[in-house]
């Protein structure tokens, strides 16, 4: 279990450093990220159960009237793969010569709206992330382990959300699009019925 300070010193601080090698009893904020009155923070482990799998935990948060952020009540995760945690300075593993990969897989409700876990990484190459999504727009650094969350607000469920990495120099180095909810979720009424009212 991550401590709740840590999580939210994250949130207010920026993600500390990645470590290169992730332990079986380790708990490791991996990246961190705000947009609007809500919060992002990805944490890492191992599945010490079955063959040290690297997982993820994100934690989608939204902040106080008063600007503090409350202790989380709750998380999701799934799986992260072994090289996030050796960020290539050329194209990602796995992506077919992309230096921008989406990793974003989870939903929360928080405070009443869904948000989606808009994360990706990025190879050395990228040093700024555009986020679109929602008919909302965002431009983020990238730090130093390549891993940007940001907690994305779900108006509509048909909402594609588009990251765009960028270069020092403003070039394009990759572009990647994301769908939080599918067709498929649609006629499952997945997580909730209430999404696919409108």
């Amino acid at each position: 279990m991550l401590e709740p300070d840590r999580l939210l010193a994250a949130l207010e601080d920026g993600a500390p450093a990645l470590p290169p090698v992730i332990s079986p009893h380790d708990v490791v904020v991996a990246a961190a990220g705000t947009w609007g009155r809500y919060g992002s923070v990805v944490v890492l482990s191992r599945d010490w159960e079955e063959d040290n799998a690297l997982l993820d935990d994100v934690y989608l948060l939204e902040r106080l009237p008063d600007g503090r952020w409350p202790a989380p009540n709750g998380s999701s995760g799934s799986g992260m793969p072994e090289w996030v945690l050796d960020r290539p300075d050329g194209p990602l593993p796995d992506t077919r010569g992309s230096h921008l990969v989406n990793l974003g897989a989870q939903l929360a409700a928080v405070g009443g709206r869904w948000l989606a876990e808009l994360t990706v990484m990025a190879s050395r190459a990228v040093t700024t992330v555009e986020v679109r999504y929602g008919g909302a727009e965002i431009t983020v650094p990238v730090p130093p382990s390549g891993l940007v969350t940001l907690p994305g607000l779900i108006r509509s469920p048909d909402d594609v959300a588009e990251f765009r990495g960028f270069d020092e120099a403003g070039n394009v180095r990759g572009v990647e699009r994301y769908f939080p909810l599918t067709e498929h979720d649609r006629r499952m009424g997945w997580p909730d019925e209430s999404l696919w009212a409108s």
